[in-house]
Protein backbone atom coordinates (compact mmCIF):
# COMPACT_ATOMS: atom_id res chain seq x y z
CA UNK A 1 0.00 0.00 0.00
CA UNK A 2 1.30 3.44 -0.95
CA UNK A 3 2.31 5.56 2.06
CA UNK A 4 0.58 8.79 2.96
CA UNK A 5 1.25 11.40 0.28
CA UNK A 6 3.02 14.41 1.71
CA UNK A 7 2.21 16.61 -1.29
CA UNK A 8 -0.85 18.14 0.38
CA UNK A 9 1.05 18.72 3.62
CA UNK A 10 3.94 20.26 1.71
CA UNK A 11 1.59 22.57 -0.19
CA UNK A 12 0.03 23.62 3.12
CA UNK A 13 3.47 24.31 4.59
CA UNK A 14 4.36 26.42 1.55
CA UNK A 15 1.17 28.44 1.99
CA UNK A 16 2.00 28.97 5.67
CA UNK A 17 5.48 30.13 4.70
CA UNK A 18 4.10 32.51 2.07
CA UNK A 19 1.65 33.92 4.61
CA UNK A 20 4.48 34.39 7.12
CA UNK A 21 6.56 36.11 4.42
CA UNK A 22 3.69 38.50 3.67
CA UNK A 23 3.16 39.22 7.36
CA UNK A 24 6.87 39.96 7.80
CA UNK A 25 6.79 42.27 4.79
CA UNK A 26 3.79 44.12 6.21
CA UNK A 27 5.41 44.37 9.66
CA UNK A 28 8.57 45.81 8.07
CA UNK A 29 6.53 48.30 6.07
CA UNK A 30 4.64 49.46 9.18
CA UNK A 31 7.84 49.70 11.21
CA UNK A 32 9.57 51.73 8.50
CA UNK A 33 6.57 54.08 8.24
CA UNK A 34 6.65 54.68 11.99
CA UNK A 35 10.43 55.20 11.92
CA UNK A 36 9.94 57.75 9.14
CA UNK A 37 7.25 59.51 11.17
CA UNK A 38 9.57 59.55 14.19
CA UNK A 39 12.35 61.15 12.13
CA UNK A 40 9.93 63.81 10.88
CA UNK A 41 8.69 64.52 14.42
CA UNK A 42 12.24 64.83 15.73
CA UNK A 43 13.13 67.23 12.92
CA UNK A 44 10.03 69.33 13.65
CA UNK A 45 10.83 69.20 17.37
CA UNK A 46 14.40 70.38 16.74
CA UNK A 47 13.13 73.21 14.54
CA UNK A 48 10.62 74.21 17.23
CA UNK A 49 13.29 74.29 19.93
CA UNK A 50 15.59 76.33 17.70
CA UNK A 51 12.78 78.78 16.96
CA UNK A 52 11.89 79.07 20.66
CA UNK A 53 15.56 79.68 21.56
CA UNK A 54 15.87 82.29 18.82
CA UNK A 55 12.70 84.05 19.99
CA UNK A 56 13.94 83.99 23.60
CA UNK A 57 17.17 85.60 22.51
CA UNK A 58 15.29 88.25 20.55
CA UNK A 59 12.86 88.86 23.37
CA UNK A 60 9.48 87.17 23.46
CA UNK A 61 6.26 87.91 25.30
CA UNK A 62 5.75 85.60 28.31
CA UNK A 63 2.43 84.22 27.01
CA UNK A 64 4.09 83.35 23.69
CA UNK A 65 6.93 81.65 25.59
CA UNK A 66 4.41 79.61 27.63
CA UNK A 67 2.70 78.59 24.40
CA UNK A 68 6.01 77.41 22.95
CA UNK A 69 6.85 75.52 26.16
CA UNK A 70 3.46 73.74 26.00
CA UNK A 71 4.04 72.91 22.36
CA UNK A 72 7.50 71.55 23.18
CA UNK A 73 6.01 69.39 25.95
CA UNK A 74 3.38 68.01 23.56
CA UNK A 75 6.07 67.26 20.98
CA UNK A 76 8.12 65.41 23.61
CA UNK A 77 5.09 63.33 24.65
CA UNK A 78 4.27 62.62 21.02
CA UNK A 79 7.84 61.54 20.30
CA UNK A 80 7.84 59.25 23.34
CA UNK A 81 4.57 57.68 22.16
CA UNK A 82 5.95 57.19 18.66
CA UNK A 83 9.16 55.67 20.09
CA UNK A 84 7.09 53.23 22.16
CA UNK A 85 5.02 52.37 19.11
CA UNK A 86 8.22 51.83 17.10
CA UNK A 87 9.61 49.51 19.79
CA UNK A 88 6.35 47.54 19.74
CA UNK A 89 6.33 47.30 15.94
CA UNK A 90 10.00 46.32 15.91
CA UNK A 91 9.21 43.52 18.36
CA UNK A 92 6.32 42.39 16.16
CA UNK A 93 8.64 42.41 13.14
CA UNK A 94 11.18 40.26 15.00
CA UNK A 95 8.40 37.84 15.96
CA UNK A 96 7.23 37.66 12.35
CA UNK A 97 10.83 37.06 11.20
CA UNK A 98 11.16 34.26 13.73
CA UNK A 99 7.82 32.84 12.56
CA UNK A 100 8.98 32.94 8.92
CA UNK A 101 12.23 31.18 9.80
CA UNK A 102 10.31 28.50 11.68
CA UNK A 103 7.86 28.03 8.77
CA UNK A 104 10.72 27.81 6.25
CA UNK A 105 12.51 25.25 8.43
CA UNK A 106 9.31 23.21 8.76
CA UNK A 107 8.76 23.28 4.99
CA UNK A 108 12.34 22.19 4.27
CA UNK A 109 11.98 19.39 6.80
CA UNK A 110 8.75 18.23 5.11
CA UNK A 111 10.44 18.37 1.70
CA UNK A 112 13.27 16.15 2.96
CA UNK A 113 10.76 13.78 4.53
CA UNK A 114 8.80 13.65 1.25
CA UNK A 115 11.98 12.95 -0.71
CA UNK A 116 12.93 10.14 1.68
CA UNK A 117 9.43 8.73 1.52
CA UNK A 118 9.42 8.88 -2.29
CA UNK A 119 12.80 7.13 -2.41
CA UNK A 120 11.61 4.46 0.03
CA UNK A 121 8.45 3.94 -2.03
CA UNK A 122 10.48 3.70 -5.25
CA UNK A 123 12.77 1.18 -3.58
CA UNK A 124 9.76 -0.83 -2.45
CA UNK A 125 8.30 -0.79 -5.98
CA UNK A 126 11.66 -1.77 -7.46
CA UNK A 127 11.86 -4.77 -5.10
CA UNK A 128 8.29 -5.77 -5.96
CA UNK A 129 9.06 -5.51 -9.68
CA UNK A 130 12.24 -7.53 -9.26
CA UNK A 131 10.34 -10.18 -7.30
CA UNK A 132 7.67 -10.36 -10.02
CA UNK A 133 10.35 -10.60 -12.74
CA UNK A 134 12.09 -13.38 -10.80
CA UNK A 135 8.78 -15.19 -10.43
CA UNK A 136 8.06 -14.75 -14.14
CA UNK A 137 11.54 -16.03 -15.04
CA UNK A 138 11.09 -19.04 -12.78
CA UNK A 139 7.66 -19.76 -14.24
CA UNK A 140 9.01 -19.54 -17.81
CA UNK A 141 12.00 -21.65 -16.89
CA UNK A 142 9.79 -24.32 -15.32
CA UNK A 143 7.41 -24.31 -18.30
CA UNK A 144 10.42 -24.54 -20.66
CA UNK A 145 11.69 -27.69 -18.91
CA UNK A 146 8.27 -29.34 -19.18
CA UNK A 147 8.22 -28.96 -23.00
Amino acid sequence: MKPFALHAVLDYRKRLEDTARQRLSEAKRVMEAIAHKLREEREAFTALIEKAERLKAEGIHILELVRYEDLITRFQENIEAIEKNLRDKTEIMHQERHNLLRRARDRRMMERLKERQDLAWKGYLDKKELAMLDELAITRHDSGENN
